[in-house]
């Protein structure tokens, strides 16, 4: 049994009383399918089954469903008393018969999904960006667009901010090698060539 034929079964155990369509099941299995892994146990499932019901009611979606088959069936009485079958040698390709409106439902269950993902991802990188002691040096008003500039899409956060990390100390060394190029252009702490954040906040602001 594929992973879609056991969240179909999850489906119909969990929600017995949604009489949906064999098609709308595999519609709403397929959709959920990529979610869990080939392991899932039937915990695992319920769990994705059921948090897909928060999104869609599969009670009031099954009421729907059998309001357009009817429709469907009421439809295809009428054309079949009105043009005789004939004999047609070329089978049609199949349909997809899923409802528009159903689509979009499930369109829109997809696009919560990944809002929830890119916010979590968001809390994972502001969390590394929080606890990096090389980050902390960031003027206060820069902070903010360093953080920006993370890709979350990528799968690699961590390597992400430690990209930040070495530019930002790239970028330190470089105004501390000006500094002395200049002769002193910068404040600087007798003894050392660490730009002040003051003097970094300042050339920072204008990049």
């Amino acid at each position: 049994m594929n992973k879609r034929q056991k969240i179909a079964g999850r489906l119909k155990a969990l929600f017995p009383k949604a009489n949906l369509s064999t098609k709308m099941i595999d519609a709403i299995a397929a959709k959920l399918e990529s979610k869990v892994s080939d392991d899932a146990d039937d915990a695992a499932l319920d769990e994705v089954v059921n948090q897909a019901n928060d999104f869609m009611d599969f009670e009031a979606l099954a009421k729907e469903d059998d309001r357009i088959r009817t429709l469907e069936a009421n439809q295809k009485k009428g054309d079949e008393g009105a043009n005789p079958p004939k004999d047609d040698p070329t089978p049609e390709p199949p349909k997809d018969d899923t409802p528009e409106w159903a689509k979009a439902l499930l369109s829109k269950v997809d696009a919560l999904e990944k809002g929830k993902i890119t916010e979590s991802k968001a809390n994972t990188v502001a969390d590394l960006f929080s606890k990096s002691e090389i980050l902390k040096g960031l003027p206060e008003n820069q902070k903010q667009s360093w953080l920006k500039r993370v890709n979350l899409e990528s799968e690699d956060l961590a390597a992400e901010v430690a990209g930040l990390e070495t530019e930002y100390t790239e970028l330190k060394q470089s105004f501390a090698d000006s500094a002395d190029l200049a002769g002193g252009t910068f404040n600087r702490t007798e003894g050392r060539t660490a730009v002040s954040d003051a003097d970094l906040n300042a050339v920072m602001s204008n990049l």
